[in-house]
């Protein structure tokens, strides 16, 4: 039988097909509300930071409080999800996640809402480097980034439902007698309890414990999986030796503040648009159509991933296409901050996010391509921590400069060149390393046998 474009088997590919069709709506779905729950707190200061006295700044550390305590918890639960199971470990997650984030509608000043989202942040925290580490028990390297494409258009879904969704829940204001903030941490809360419950009967840990795969078919992915980190494990650039040692190697160190900066620019536009486009509009604006807006960028980007985590595999290479578009969005950013005119602003908005949000899926291909197998799990978490790092550290500079500046210019300019800053980290990277291994994998699978 002839092998497919992909140099997998047949039979692999078939295999593969039936674990995506059974998991990957289901993952998608999962973290579609994990990024709503996360982000609405934007949408939400748009009425409760007069309600409760929440300025920019202390918005802005309200995102670092939940993405500090979120990079604490990190590894130790990418750890905790391989001693109990990705199943019983993702639906703790999720359930007291659900619970701490509708839980902020108790919020009753800056402290209290400070505290809070501490809570979801601790209670959240490894969820999408659970969810990466756990895709890697499914599917090898070239076939890992259209699987993780899968789950990660959630970003741009939940950004760009959530915009429209909260916009219209924020209209609720008074409804039997409650602000609309309020009823927007409790709608968008609930689900994640739901689904939580949901993932204990409908997930597998790994393929030979699925009773829906054939054993021939669970036999199939285990050695297809195991072939690719063979090799893959083969090309590292990194020796085994002490955990931190290879953590802190050089090239691990340069993909992880890359990532950095690109989670500053997630951080920043996901937390930050709805204001930022309220400064651009009448001050009379209704908040259904600011959502509108929002959700723009993020519908385009919703096709945009996919596209690129497939080109990214076709071509077998991550680095260019890793590097142009960041370089692009950073661009984006300049332009929504100097531009003469709302539109042209606007434009460089949606950019910014177009050319970014398709980059993240490639990331998460990275650490496996510069660790030996040992490491990986840590190594995920390990960089998302770092990510989380930016994604904490963003929110609150450009909250800072706000109150300092009266505007959004200079805080625009800032993420606009870190962004840039780290696609020219990326060039240190040594090439060969995020490109194909230069075996087709079912040549490799039949010298093995």
């Amino acid at each position: 039988m002839a092998e497919p474009s992909s140099g997998y088997s047949a039979e692999e590919e078939a295999a593969f097909k039936k674990v995506s069709r059974r998991m990957l709506w289901f993952i998608l779905l999962l973290a579609i509300v994990n990024y709503l729950d996360r982000t609405n707190i934007g949408f939400a200061q748009l009425t409760m930071g007069k309600e409760l006295g929440v300025s920019a700044t202390v918005f802005g550390t309200s995102v670092t409080v939940f993405s500090i305590v979120y990079a604490l918890f990190e590894i130790p639960s990418n750890l905790a999800l391989q001693r109990f199971g990705a199943r019983i470990w993702l639906a703790r997650i999720m359930i007291t996640w659900g619970v701490a984030s509708a839980g902020c509608a108790l919020a009753m000043g800056p402290a209290s809402l400070l505290t809070l989202r501490g809570l979801v942040g601790a209670a959240e925290a490894g969820f999408i480097p659970g969810l990466v580490l756990y895709l890697t028990y499914w599917y090898p390297q070239y076939h890992r980034a259209r699987a993780q494409s899968g789950f990660m258009i959630s970003q741009p879904i939940a950004l760009a439902a959530g915009s429209i969704l909260s916009g219209a829940i924020l209209s609720m204001d008074g409804a039997l007698g409650i602000s609309g903030w309020r009823w927007l941490f409790i709608i968008e809360g609930l689900p994640a309890v739901v689904l939580g419950v949901a993932i204990l009967f409908y997930l597998s840990d790994r393929p030979s414990t699925s009773k829906w795969l054939t054993e021939r078919e669970r036999q199939v992915i285990d050695d297809a999986v195991r072939r690719d980190a063979e090799q893959r494990e083969r090309l590292s650039s990194v020796r085994k030796g002490s955990l931190l040692s290879m953590l802190f190697s050089r090239d691990m160190l340069l993909i992880s503040l890359a990532y950095f900066t690109l989670i500053g620019n997630f951080g920043s536009g996901g937390y930050w648009t709805p204001q930022i486009l309220r400064a651009m509009s009448r001050p009379d604006q209704p908040y259904w159509l600011t959502g509108l807006l929002a959700s723009g960028p993020y519908l385009l980007a919703i096709v945009a991933i996919p596209f690129w985590s497939a080109f990214s595999d076709r071509l077998k290479e991550r680095y260019w296409c890793a590097i142009i578009p960041m370089a692009i969005g950073g661009c984006g950013w300049l332009v929504a901050a100097l531009a003469p005119n709302a539109p042209t602003q606007y434009a460089g908005l949606v950019a910014a996010q177009l050319f970014t949000l398709p980059v993240w899926s490639l990331f998460f291909t990275m650490p496996s391509s510069v660790l030996p197998r040992s490491a990986h799990a840590t190594g995920i978490a390990f960089m998302n921590t770092i990510g989380m790092v930016g994604a904490s550290t963003a929110p609150l500079v450009i909250g800072i400069l706000r109150d300092s500046t009266g505007g959004f210019t200079v805080p625009m300019v800032v993420v606009g060149c870190a962004v840039i800053c780290g696609a020219a980290i990326m060039l240190l990277v040594p090439r060969h390393l995020l490109v194909g291994t230069g075996e087709e994998p079912a040549k490799a699978a039949a010298a093995a046998e």
